[in-house]
């Protein structure tokens, strides 16, 4: 079966945005498998991007298509059954914080999938490795650090297989290998599915480099889209401070 050419269509959107005087307008079209960074300041419109995406939040105006389906078309059903379709990470984890990192990984197979455990284990733990957090599998929320637990609703959003992911600042908290090791597992879900996958930052992290595309959001607006390595050399466009490391004095 082919690829829907778009996994995210974005056309002509308007949002109100809380503290701005004019509303956020947004058009962008995410291709299928696509990895994109969505990447600027805070309050810019990014996680409201996210939000738009999975259904959380609605426009004013313009048209939310997400795989292939026009968001404004959906009755409550079918908003939940596409949701399935899209696993999204938002600013806080949302782990459950009376169940084990394992269990909330497990949550969504036992629930939407009725799996028995034997078949549960292997496919949790799976993410769980993946991301170096078979040590704390028995660990409660509160146990965790906020790497690990951002890490934990990473695979807890993907133990679906899901199409369209969204994570919303993935890196906060992560340390070096935590990054590197998110990094490899998104990237070896992409080599073996159709995984698109847009996530935003407020500053840079090394997974801006394994970008297909990077847009950078300010005042609700698109300012600047396209290869990493070409917005970091766009000059005078106010951008370089959320691209580039910062440099720490010795």
């Amino acid at each position: 079966m082919p690829l829907m050419d778009a996994a995210v269509e974005l056309a002509d959107v308007c949002v109100d945005m809380e503290g701005q005087d004019r509303p956020a307008e947004l058009s962008l079209t995410v291709n299928t498998g696509e990895f994109l960074a969505l990447v600027g300041p805070s309050r810019s419109g990014k996680s409201m991007v996210l939000k738009l995406c999975a259904g959380l939040i609605a426009p004013t105006g313009g048209t939310v298509r997400v795989l292939g389906q026009d968001l404004s078309e959906l009755d409550e059903e079918e908003l939940e059954a596409l949701r399935l379709r899209v696993g999204i990470v938002l600013a806080q984890p949302g782990l459950l914080s009376n169940m084990t990192a394992f269990n909330n990984v497990a949550l969504p197979l036992r629930y939407h999938r009725g799996l028995d455990d034997d078949e549960i284990q292997p496919l949790v733990m799976a993410q769980l490795e993946a991301l170096g957090l078979a040590p704390v599998k028995d660990r409660f929320p509160a146990q965790l650090t906020q790497g690990e637990a951002r890490c934990a609703a990473v695979a807890r959003a993907l133990v679906l297989n899901q199409e369209l992911l969204l994570l919303d600042d993935p890196t906060a908290g992560l340390d070096a290998d935590m990054t590197h090791q998110l990094g490899r597992l998104l990237a070896d879900h992409r080599r073996t599915r159709a995984l698109t996958v847009m996530v935003t930052s407020h500053s840079f992290t090394p997974l801006l480099e394994t970008m297909d595309r990077v847009a950078f959001v300010r005042h609700g607006r698109i300012e600047a889209i396209g290869r990493y390595r070409d917005l970091v050399a766009m000059p005078g466009a106010g951008m370089q401070g959320y691209l580039k490391p910062t440099l720490s004095a010795e």
